[in-house]
Protein backbone atom coordinates (compact mmCIF):
# COMPACT_ATOMS: atom_id res chain seq x y z
CA UNK A 1 0.00 0.00 0.00
CA UNK A 2 2.88 2.41 0.77
CA UNK A 3 4.08 2.04 -2.86
CA UNK A 4 0.31 3.02 -4.14
CA UNK A 5 0.14 5.78 -2.08
CA UNK A 6 3.97 6.63 -3.12
CA UNK A 7 2.90 6.50 -6.72
CA UNK A 8 -0.21 8.70 -5.71
CA UNK A 9 1.95 11.28 -4.18
CA UNK A 10 4.05 11.02 -6.99
CA UNK A 11 1.37 11.70 -9.25
CA UNK A 12 -0.07 14.95 -7.30
CA UNK A 13 3.27 15.86 -7.35
CA UNK A 14 3.48 15.80 -10.94
CA UNK A 15 -0.13 17.99 -11.64
CA UNK A 16 0.98 20.49 -9.42
CA UNK A 17 4.32 20.53 -11.69
CA UNK A 18 1.79 20.65 -15.07
CA UNK A 19 -0.53 23.53 -13.47
CA UNK A 20 2.36 25.61 -12.34
CA UNK A 21 4.07 25.39 -16.07
CA UNK A 22 0.25 25.88 -17.43
CA UNK A 23 -0.36 29.13 -14.66
CA UNK A 24 3.23 30.18 -16.06
CA UNK A 25 2.42 30.03 -19.52
CA UNK A 26 -1.14 31.89 -19.04
CA UNK A 27 1.05 34.75 -17.24
CA UNK A 28 2.79 35.22 -19.91
CA UNK A 29 0.59 35.23 -22.86
CA UNK A 30 -2.01 37.83 -20.58
CA UNK A 31 1.34 39.76 -20.58
CA UNK A 32 1.66 39.87 -23.95
CA UNK A 33 -1.71 40.61 -24.08
CA UNK A 34 -2.00 43.47 -22.10
CA UNK A 35 1.71 44.68 -23.84
CA UNK A 36 -0.17 44.64 -27.09
CA UNK A 37 -3.75 46.14 -25.88
CA UNK A 38 -1.69 49.23 -24.73
CA UNK A 39 0.07 49.29 -27.70
CA UNK A 40 -3.07 49.18 -29.58
CA UNK A 41 -5.03 51.36 -27.05
CA UNK A 42 -1.92 54.21 -27.83
CA UNK A 43 -1.91 53.36 -30.94
CA UNK A 44 -5.97 54.16 -31.47
CA UNK A 45 -6.16 57.09 -28.95
CA UNK A 46 -2.97 58.77 -31.05
CA UNK A 47 -5.43 57.93 -34.49
CA UNK A 48 -8.56 59.23 -32.73
CA UNK A 49 -7.46 62.34 -31.55
CA UNK A 50 -6.16 63.66 -35.30
CA UNK A 51 -9.21 62.38 -36.41
CA UNK A 52 -11.35 64.65 -33.81
CA UNK A 53 -8.22 67.35 -34.20
CA UNK A 54 -8.64 66.65 -38.11
CA UNK A 55 -13.02 67.20 -37.87
CA UNK A 56 -12.75 70.39 -35.84
CA UNK A 57 -10.09 72.26 -38.45
CA UNK A 58 -12.78 71.10 -41.16
CA UNK A 59 -15.56 72.27 -39.00
CA UNK A 60 -13.87 75.24 -38.21
CA UNK A 61 -12.95 76.21 -41.67
CA UNK A 62 -16.22 75.36 -42.56
CA UNK A 63 -17.74 77.89 -40.19
CA UNK A 64 -15.34 80.47 -41.71
CA UNK A 65 -16.64 80.14 -45.40
CA UNK A 66 -20.24 80.55 -44.20
CA UNK A 67 -19.23 83.46 -41.84
CA UNK A 68 -17.79 85.06 -44.95
CA UNK A 69 -21.16 84.60 -46.97
CA UNK A 70 -23.19 86.10 -44.63
CA UNK A 71 -21.21 88.24 -43.65
CA UNK A 72 -21.43 89.31 -47.93
CA UNK A 73 -24.66 88.66 -48.01
CA UNK A 74 -25.30 91.12 -44.80
CA UNK A 75 -23.19 93.74 -46.66
CA UNK A 76 -25.43 93.67 -49.93
CA UNK A 77 -28.66 93.56 -48.00
CA UNK A 78 -27.62 96.74 -46.24
CA UNK A 79 -25.98 98.33 -49.41
CA UNK A 80 -29.14 97.62 -50.98
CA UNK A 81 -31.20 99.17 -48.44
CA UNK A 82 -29.32 102.20 -47.87
CA UNK A 83 -29.71 102.55 -51.93
CA UNK A 84 -33.18 102.01 -51.40
CA UNK A 85 -33.61 104.96 -48.54
CA UNK A 86 -31.52 107.10 -50.90
CA UNK A 87 -33.98 106.89 -53.46
CA UNK A 88 -36.59 107.75 -51.34
CA UNK A 89 -35.50 110.67 -49.93
CA UNK A 90 -34.40 111.96 -53.46
CA UNK A 91 -38.08 111.21 -54.95
CA UNK A 92 -39.89 112.47 -51.71
CA UNK A 93 -37.41 114.93 -49.74
CA UNK A 94 -40.70 116.92 -48.05
CA UNK A 95 -42.00 113.30 -46.72
CA UNK A 96 -38.68 112.21 -45.36
CA UNK A 97 -37.90 115.48 -43.63
CA UNK A 98 -41.83 115.28 -41.95
CA UNK A 99 -41.15 111.46 -40.83
CA UNK A 100 -37.73 113.11 -39.62
CA UNK A 101 -39.39 115.61 -37.71
CA UNK A 102 -42.00 113.67 -36.69
CA UNK A 103 -39.42 110.75 -34.94
CA UNK A 104 -37.48 113.34 -33.20
CA UNK A 105 -40.64 114.83 -32.03
CA UNK A 106 -41.22 111.44 -30.67
CA UNK A 107 -38.01 110.78 -29.05
CA UNK A 108 -37.94 113.93 -27.35
CA UNK A 109 -41.59 113.62 -25.62
CA UNK A 110 -40.11 110.19 -24.38
CA UNK A 111 -37.57 111.99 -23.32
CA UNK A 112 -39.04 114.05 -20.98
CA UNK A 113 -41.02 111.51 -19.43
CA UNK A 114 -38.04 109.84 -18.34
Amino acid sequence: MARKSRSTSDDIADIEREIAGLMHDLENRVGRLNTLSRKGASHAAHEASDYVSETLSETAERLRNGAHAVSDEATKVGSDALRKIEDEIEQRPLLTLAIAAGIGFLAGMAGRRH
